[in-house]
C-alpha cells in the first residue's frame, strides 16, 4: 500500500481484554456516570455536589465526612485503567481499520498515528525484607504477583528471564505469591520454594516448579530439591513444619489492598501492567523509567556480566592462584581460604583479604572462593575437585545468535514457528552428572516411534515410568522428542546427551497425545547471589574441605 505509513504503538495491539469482578463493577460505575450526565444535558444530577471554584467534587456524606470523587478514584485507579485500556484497544483497532479504508481509497497520503495508550497507574509496594534476584541495588523493580500453580504465570516465566538477562544489573526481581482459590497446590507450593530458599535455592527451584506447573505435589517438590542438590532430609523437615504461611498472608494483604484478582500482574518500579504481556511491552516502560531516572539502558550496566540470569556465575580466573582448602563457617567473617600466591606457600586468607595487587577475596564457598579482580568477579576453584566421571560445565551466559534462535524456533521446512517453551528447568549439576554416568541405560529408553523424518524413525519414550532422570526433565511415558536444540531426533542420531553437558541452554520440543511441547533446560549450581546469602557455603560451623595433596 504505497505511500500509507501508520505507526501503532507497540505496547497494546492485541485486543483481547478479560474484566475481572472489580474491573464489572468499576464498568458499572462509570457507565451509570456516564448515563446520570448524558440526561441532565450538562446540569448536576440529582443528589451529586459540583466543584465550585475548584474545590474538590464530593460524591458521598457520612455525617461529618465527605468522600471526594478524587477519593473515589484512588482506590479503584486500576480497575480504572483497565477501562481506559479496553477503550484504547476498542478505538486502536477501528482507526486502524479507518486508515486502511481511507488508504484503500487510493490518496496515497501517508498516516500519522497520534493516538496515545494510557500511561498506566503507578503503586507504592512493599519490597523490603522480600528476597531479590538481580542486581540489589538496581533503578528498576520488577515486582510481580503470581502463583506457581497458574499456566499463565508458568509462559511469563521466559519472558521475565530475557528481561533480567537484557537488563543485567539494571533490572531486579521481587516475587510476591498470589496463588488463586482455585490453585489447591498453591500454598504448598510456595512452602516447597521457602523451604529451598532456607538452602539457598530459592530462585532456581522456583523456575522449576513453574517449568512443572501442571504437575505440582509432594512428589514433584521433593524431586526437584534432589535435582538441585538440596538435602533432602532439612527439606522435608522444613516441609512439615510449613513456616512460611505468614508470609504468604503478608503477600494476600498487599494484593487485596491492590484489588489483585488475577496472575499474573506486573509492576515495573509501580507502574501497573495487568499480564501476560509480551517482552517488548515490558521492555518499553523498563526503558522509560531508566531514561526518567538518568540512565541509558543502551549501555550495559558496569556489573551485567556479575547479574546475568543465564550465566552459571564467573569465570574461571587466570591469575597464579591455587586454592588448596577451606574452612565454611556459618559466620562469614570466621570463613578461611588456603591459597597459594605466585608459587609461594599457601596462606590463611579471610573474606575481604587482599591477595595480590587489585585482587580481594570476596567470599569463600566449600568448593570455590570468589575473586575481585578490579572490579571483575572471578571464581577460584578447589584444586583437584572435579573428580571423575562424566564432566558437566555450567550453562554459558552467552546468548545464542539469532540465526540458531531461528533455527530452533523455526525448523527448514516449517511454515509457523514452534511452539514457545512452557520454562526453564534448572539442573543441578552434581544430580545431572550422576545421572549422566547410567547413559547407556537411559538411551535404551529411546524407542522407535512410526513416524519419521528424513528417512529415519522418531524416538519416543518406553519404560521410564520409575525414572527420576526423565520424571525431573518434565518427560512423561509416550513421549516422542522431536528436537534438541536446532536438531533433529530420530534413530540415527539424539543429541540429548551431548547438549546436557555442552555448557549451553538445552532447548528441547517432544510431542504429547499428539500436540507440541518444549522445555528448556539450564545446569546450574547454588546461586551466588541469593538474597541473605553471605557467600558462605552450605557447610556448617567450622567444616573444613581440603584438596588432594
Amino acid at each position: 500500500m504505497t505511500g500509507f505509513l501508520i505507526h501503532v504503538p507497540l505496547i497494546y495491539v492485541p485486543f483481547s481484554f478479560p474484566c475481572p469482578g472489580s474491573c464489572i463493577r468499576a464498568t458499572a460505575a462509570v457507565l451509570a456516570a456516564l448515563l446520570l450526565s448524558a440526561c441532565t444535558d450538562g446540569e448536576s444530577a440529582p443528589g451529586r455536589t459540583s466543584a465550585q471554584g475548584g474545590e474538590p467534587l464530593v460524591v458521598a456524606r457520612i455525617g461529618e465526612r465527605e468522600i471526594t470523587l478524587a477519593e473515589l478514584d484512588r482506590s479503584i485507579q486500576l480497575p480504572q485503567h483497565d477501562l481506559a485500556l479496553a477503550e484504547y484497544r476498542l478505538r486502536a483497532g477501528a482507526l486502524r481499520q479507518l486508515l486502511e479504508r481511507e488508504a484503500g481509497d487510493g490518496g496515497g497520503a501517508s498516516a500519522e498515528w497520534l493516538l496515545e495508550p494510557p500511561a498506566p497507574p503507578r503503586e507504592e509496594l512493599p519490597v523490603g525484607g522480600r528476597p531479590l534476584r538481580g542486581n540489589p541495588d538496581a533503578p528498576v523493580t520488577l515486582s510481580i504477583f503470581c502463583s506457581y500453580q497458574s499456566p499463565h504465570c508458568a509462559a511469563l516465566q521466559a519472558t521475565v528471564r530475557q528481561l533480567l538477562e537484557s537488563y543485567a544489573g539494571w533490572l531486579r526481581l521481587v516475587h510476591f505469591d498470589l496463588p488463586l482459590r482455585y490453585h489447591r497446590e498453591g500454598p504448598r507450593a510456595t512452602a516447597a520454594v521457602h523451604c529451598a530458599r532456607q538452602q539457598e535455592r530459592g530462585w532456581p527451584y522456583a523456575d522449576g516448579l513453574y517449568s512443572q506447573a501442571q504437575k505440582l505435589g509432594d512428589e514433584t517438590y521433593l524431586r526437584l530439591a534432589r535435582v538441585q542438590g538440596l538435602q533432602p532430609g532439612a527439606f522435608t523437615q522444613c516441609m512439615a513444619v510449613h513456616d512460611s504461611a505468614p508470609a504468604l498472608q503478608r503477600d494476600l494483604a498487599v494484593a487485596g489492598e491492590l484489588g489483585l484478582e488475577t496472575v499474573p500482574v506486573v509492576f515495573i518500579n509501580g507502574l501497573y501492567i495487568r499480564g501476560p504481556r509480551p517482552y517488548e511491552e515490558y521492555a518499553h516502560w523498563v526503558d522509560a523509567e531508566l531514561q526518567r531516572l538518568g540512565h541509558d539502558s543502551s549501555i550495559p550496566h558496569p556489573q551485567a556480566s556479575r547479574f546475568a540470569i543465564n550465566g552459571g556465575g564467573p569465570g574461571e580466573t587466570d591469575l597464579p592462584l591455587v586454592l588448596t582448602g577451606t574452612s565454611v563457617s556459618s559466620e562469614r567473617d570466621n570463613s578461611t581460604a588456603l591459597i597459594a600466591v605466585q608459587d609461594a606457600a599457601a596462606t590463611s586468607f579471610s573474606n575481604g583479604s587482599s591477595l595480590m595487587q587489585g585482587v580481594r577475596l570476596e567470599s569463600i564457598r566449600a568448593d570455590h572462593v570468589l575473586l575481585d579482580n578490579d572490579g571483575t568477579l572471578e571464581r577460584l576453584s578447589l584444586r583437584g575437585q572435579e573428580g571423575e566421571g562424566v564432566h558437566v560445565p555450567l550453562t554459558s551466559p552467552e546468548p545464542r545468535d539469532k540465526e540458531t534462535m531461528r533455527r530452533i524456533e523455526q525448523p527448514e521446512g516449517e511454515t509457523r514457528k514452534l511452539v514457545a517453551p512452557s520454562g526453564v528447568l534448572p539442573l543441578g549439576r552434581k544430580w545431572l552428572a550422576e545421572q549422566l554416568r547410567n547413559r547407556d541405560e537411559l538411551e535404551k529408553r529411546f524407542v522407535e516411534a512410526e513416524h519419521q523424518v528424513d528417512g529415519h524413525n522418531l524416538l519416543k519414550l518406553e519404560g521410564i515410568e520409575d525414572s527420576e532422570f526423565f520424571a525431573a526433565l518434565g518427560l512423561e511415558e509416550g513421549d516422542v522428542v522431536v528436537r534438541v536444540n536446532d536438531t533433529w531426533v530420530h534413530s540415527d542420531q539424539n543429541q540429548l546427551w551431548d547438549a546436557l553437558t555442552s555448557g549451553q541452554v538445552v532447548d528441547v520440543t517432544f510431542m504429547r497425545n499428539g500436540r507440541p511441547q518444549r522445555i528448556q533446560y539450564v545446569v546450574e549450581e547454588k546461586g551466588y547471589f541469593e538474597e541473605g546469602d553471605s557467600g558462605d557455603g552450605e557447610s556448617g560451623e567450622g567444616q573444613e574441605n581440603k584438596a588432594d595433596e
